[in-house]
């Protein structure tokens, strides 16, 4: 079961001017015991990243105190390359907020999906996240030099001989690793959308410069008290400069989290929230699916199927397939048996009773639309069960 809210309220981040996104830079010796990762995404860097995207975001006080962190998340990735769900496996060191940070990040990770002999195919895959504050260095020292003793025309071998030849004054200056201002804030993660962007309004949003390509967007926003969006700035844009980042912050009008995560949130920090949103090619705006819905805690098929009683299900049944439309708050509605159920009209009955309860956010774990879409929706007794345990 997914949880509503993960809160990560000693959490610090840069400005919301100027967020970027996480990317893949460089390979980094990972400490002693972390388990191989199939990347390592770097947070905290500055100009050996000239062209990437970063977000800061640390645990209060550790990078002010300079300390560096390194963790390895657990994620099922999807075919699209998005990271639906994560859970920290590894975290150095431990009991410093280092896992909950990266957990706050996972809506900006978007990696190559695995390849399988029918094309992407969804995994489980390690992926860690190297938190590094870095030293301040600059070249002001041999600036300074220069500008006493002068720089020597090409080909001379006096310093003393300062003919002009040269330009002494800011612009020179190269300065990494300086230090951020960090702010204290809420970030949300997993949150309930009561309200978010319909199909329709979704593929009016693409981008006309989007040239066809499918689109991946991130909005980070801050949070009122009524679950409103606001500030929202663009944190991460695949492809870049192609309109999805401007098209996503356009669509975050139309969300709205849930009242139940907002009355769960701590209350004293500012309370944002990435908003991810993934545009699929003009192409495909016909196909409304729902392949990863994001349950509500308690409304879930693993909670729910308990209640059908075991004599229903017999060991290993392939169960029932339900086809149903999401309705505007997450219900199903016009459920139908697709695929019926060896264990009787029985089993079947209490497949669509069960469908009829369920309910779902208004955002998918895939970063899409639900409402007016369909889900074809598996019940199998033992399954269920077993994902309980």
């Amino acid at each position: 079961m997914l949880a509503a809210i993960l809160a990560a309220a000693a959490t610090a981040a840069a400005p919301l001017a100027a967020p970027k996104v996480v990317s893949p830079l460089e390979v980094i010796a990972p400490p002693k015991g972390a388990p191989p990762a199939a990347v390592t995404l770097q947070v905290g860097g500055d100009l050996d990243h000239v062209g990437a995207q970063d977000v800061f975001v640390w645990p209060a006080g550790q990078r002010e105190r300079g300390a560096n962190g390194y963790v390895t998340l657990s994620c099922d990735v999807d075919v699209h390359g998005l990271a639906e769900v994560c859970r920290v496996i590894f975290e150095s060191p431990p009991g410093k907020g280092f896992g909950a940070a990266a957990l706050t990040l996972r809506p900006l990770f978007k990696l190559e999906p695995r390849k399988g002999p029918d094309g992407p195919q969804a995994a489980r895959l390690n992926i860690a996240i190297a938190f590094r504050a870095g030293d301040m260095h600059s070249n002001l020292s041999e600036i300074q030099s220069a500008s006493v003793n002068g720089v020597a025309p090409e080909g001379s071998m006096d310093p003393t001989q300062n003919v002009g030849h040269h330009e002494i004054n800011g612009r020179n200056l190269i300065v990494t690793g300086v230090p951020l201002e960090m702010r204290r804030l809420t970030m949300l993660t997993e949150p309930q959308w009561a309200q978010a962007p319909s199909f329709a309004d979704l593929a009016q949003a693409y981008p006309a410069e989007g040239a066809g390509a499918e689109g991946y967007a991130v909005a980070h926003c801050r949070v009122d008290a009524a679950g409103a969006l606001s500030r929202c700035v663009v944190a991460k844009e695949l492809p870049m400069k192609h309109g999805f980042g401007k098209a996503a912050v356009a669509l975050t009008a139309k969300f709205r989290i849930a009242p139940q995560t907002m009355a769960g949130a701590p209350h004293g920090a500012p309370v944002e929230v990435d908003v991810p949103v993934r545009f699929p090619p003009p192409a495909e705006a016909g196909d409304r699916v729902v392949r990863n819905p994001v349950w509500i805690p308690g409304a879930d098929p693993q909670t729910l199927i308990a209640e059908i009683p075991p004599g229903l299900g017999k060991p290993n049944s392939p169960g029932a397939q339900v086809g149903c439309r999401v309705g505007a708050d997450g219900g199903l509605t016009g459920c139908a048996i697709e695929l019926t159920s060896p264990d009787g009209l029985a089993f079947d009955d209490a497949a669509l009773q069960l469908a009829g309860r369920l309910r779902m956010s208004l955002w998918s774990a895939d970063a899409g639309p639900v409402e007016g879409g369909t889900v074809h929706l598996p019940v199998r007794l033992d399954v269920a069960r077993e994902a309980q345990r």
